[in-house]
């Protein structure tokens, strides 16, 4: 397998086995959907590259989808991280053998920069202001990420930025219409608000289909689509 391929594959279970949700199917499979939702790849060529944006929704859903985390401790810690926007980066360069060249984590931050729905850059936190309830969170996730993904575990870099304005609504909102970009130097990431695995399915009452809660008509017969459970 291609090792571009391959790390977008670990990476896309990542979020499963860490967090080994055995939950109902539904937790999971929202999981798995908001997983692949808010991850990127780059195109680059010889290069190995992986942003993560990891909203407030996935930690949310990974600790249901746990099964064993309490309601409120999982209240407790979606409060603590509800003010910031967590990232997750992953940068190489594929050598002879395919020995990767991993960029150093300084060089990440001082290249990497988030661009808000309003198109007003984020402020990256750094870890000397982080909140405690963060950096514990981080503290934790980078080892285990790191032992789960092997080889590619030791690129690993977490980026923590601004999630909230001065009257304290969120400056990147998952479930409303928007656009949240990234650049790692040149190259660019973007993901196209609302996250469809944040919503309620949608139909197509004239085939059936099902599709997720982003769209808005059906791609095969441009029917405009109906919420799960709507009456026709």
């Amino acid at each position: 397998m291609h090792a571009r391929s391959q790390v977008i594959i670990v990476v896309s279970l990542l979020g499963l086995l860490v967090l080994r949700p055995l939950a109902a199917d539904n937790p999971k499979q929202q999981l798995n959907a908001i997983v692949r939702e808010t991850q990127k790849q780059g195109s680059r060529a010889g290069r190995i590259t992986v942003v993560w944006w990891m909203p407030t929704e996935f930690w949310q859903t990974a600790l249901r989808a746990n099964g064993t985390v309490p309601a409120d401790k999982i209240n407790e810690a979606i409060a603590a991280l509800s003010d910031v926007n967590v990232f997750l980066l992953v940068d190489a360069k594929i050598g002879a053998l395919a020995v990767m060249d991993y960029t150093p984590a300084a060089d990440l931050q001082k290249n990497f920069s988030v661009i808000d729905a309003a198109g007003k850059p984020l402020a990256e936190i750094p870890e000397a202001k982080q909140s405690m309830a963060t950096k514990n969170l981080l503290a934790v996730m980078k080892p285990i990420m790191a032992n789960m993904l092997g080889e590619f575990g030791k690129g690993i870099s977490f980026l923590v930025f601004e999630g909230k304005n001065k009257d304290g609504s969120r400056k990147i909102e998952p479930t409303k219409p928007g656009m949240l970009t990234a650049k790692l130097g040149e190259e660019e990431f973007r993901w196209r608000l609302p996250l469809g695995s944040l919503l309620p399915d949608k139909t197509c009452p004239k085939c059936s289909e099902s599709f997720p809660g982003n769209y808005g008509f059906c791609p095969y017969d441009a029917t405009p689509l109906q919420a799960v459970g709507e009456k026709k």
